[in-house]
């Protein structure tokens, strides 16, 4: 994603004033650079299609896992109904772990969702910038610019290896961040046992509070 948002920034922002100017083949620049820019929104397409289709996925998984939970509570009260406390105890088990599922899901849903827009969104400034080239081009061929073959002019070439640098420099912060990961597993393990532990209290309220009801009726 990194080096898809930099080609993207890259490809919107690019002043075809200044690179028609420095290249020694207007017309043949902007060829390439009108193909590259319909590359882009062809694969930025398919990823919002991609991220979309997550975005619908998760959301009917959240679903159905707020079904189980319901599900899970009609079957603790019934547990304790048949003076089962063993089995309502697992049944809110059960039913702690379906809304932290359907918590899950959620989440994936809105991240989904969020990346889908900013696909949509990047599309749209390609799109918007690919009619300009497309129409400096036809001026461009209608002045009878140059179409041969030659080599990129300096400038051009120095924005590549520009960007080439930006997204080197990219990976390697992405390279850091993963190797920085490593060192939290210990402290992730422990906030597992804490939320156990908060979870197990919850539970043991929860029967009480199913208890005291069945007593009541």
């Amino acid at each position: 994603m990194f080096e898809i948002a930099v080609r993207v920034k890259e490809l919107a922002s690019s002043n075809l004033n200044s690179l028609v100017d420095k290249a020694s083949s207007p017309a043949k620049m902007l060829r390439l650079l009108q193909l590259e820019i319909e590359e882009a929104i062809i694969a930025l397409t398919g990823d919002a299609v991609r991220a979309e289709r997550r975005a619908r996925q998760a959301e009917t998984s959240a679903r159905a896992h707020d079904k189980a939970a319901r599900d899970w509570q009609d079957k603790a009260r019934l547990a304790l109904s048949r003076d089962r406390e063993d089995l309502a105890r697992g049944a809110l088990a059960e039913r702690a772990n379906t809304e932290a599922g359907a918590a899950a899901m959620r989440a994936a849903q809105a991240e989904a969702g969020a990346e889908a827009q900013a696909l949509r969104g990047a599309i749209a400034q390609l799109e918007t910038k690919l009619a300009e080239t497309r129409a400096r081009l036809r001026a461009e061929q209608t002045a009878g610019a140059a179409t041969a073959p030659v080599t990129a002019s300096a400038g051009t070439a120095g924005k590549v290896e520009a960007l080439d640098d930006r997204i080197a420099t990219l990976e390697k912060r992405i390279d850091f961040a993963q190797a920085a990961s490593g060192t939290n597993t210990k402290a992730a393990s422990l906030d597992e046992e804490l939320a156990a532990l908060d979870r197990d209290t919850r539970l043991e309220a929860e029967l009480a509070a199913l208890k005291k009801g069945l007593k009541k009726k």
